[in-house]
């Protein structure tokens, strides 16, 4: 449940926000259209950086200026609550110490209303938006990550490190008992193994003398093996 706050406190904050524009650590979304994809990516993308807030129910710098920003969250607040569940569902890993504060305000129709910031950490971690990539965030923006910059933010965090980083192998290497114990455990004992592998997204294909298939093998501290698609 998001936390509330009221009165001079909910003032200042609204003081303090609707003179600034977008920054590297800002966001404002008015909660219509496209704004849980939005979001979602600008959450990721804050994780993945510096850390920052997002602001939604406020129009953008450049389409109004002062207490007329303030559109409030009723204008869609069934995209709010999607937006909670899908922090929850979409982005990989979910992104922890995430909070939601509801702030109390006159709207610039004159209602009372509230707009919700949510405050994203900068994460230890490196985040991808299910079916829609890896976001960074720009000085007043954002942008979906490339393969390398992906691979060195997931050094610099310590998410893979050079023990870790795959290594080609016949699948055949693979198929010891040990392996076994693992795929009856997890109930996929059906198929060939590299079948199996590949379904269950633990492996990725590749080529070893003569176009033998291979697959690629990291560590994995609750199995003992895993092998990465």
């Amino acid at each position: 449940m998001a936390s509330e706050i009221t009165g001079l406190v909910a003032t200042a904050f609204l003081e303090k926000l609707l003179p600034q524009r977008e920054s590297r650590r800002l966001e404002t979304k008015r909660v219509a259209g496209k704004m849980v994809t939005k979001a979602l990516e600008a959450i990721c993308a804050f994780a993945n950086t510096d850390g920052g807030t997002l602001v939604l129910g406020v129009e953008d710098f450049d389409k109004a200026k002062g207490a007329d920003r303030l559109i409030g969250i009723y204008e869609n607040a069934e995209a709010v609550d999607e937006l909670r569940r899908k922090l929850v569902t979409s982005i990989l890993p979910a992104v922890d110490g995430i909070r939601f504060t509801r702030i109390a305000c006159t709207l610039r129709d004159g209602s009372a209303g509230h707009v919700v910031a949510v405050q994203v950490p900068q994460s230890p971690k490196v985040h991808s938006i299910r079916d829609d990539g890896t976001w960074t965030r720009l000085d007043a923006g954002n942008r979906e990550m490339t393969a390398s910059e992906i691979t060195d933010l997931s050094y610099r965090r310590g998410v893979i490190s050079a023990e870790s980083e795959p290594m080609a192998v016949p699948l055949e290497l693979l198929d010891t008992e040990y392996w076994r114990s693992f795929a009856m455990q997890r109930g996929f004992m059906s198929g060939v193994l590299e079948d199996r592998l590949f379904r269950i997204g633990l492996a990725k294909r590749g080529r070893q003398g003569g176009g033998r298939a291979a697959s690629e093998i990291v560590a994995d501290a609750r199995s003992g093996i895993a092998v990465r698609r």
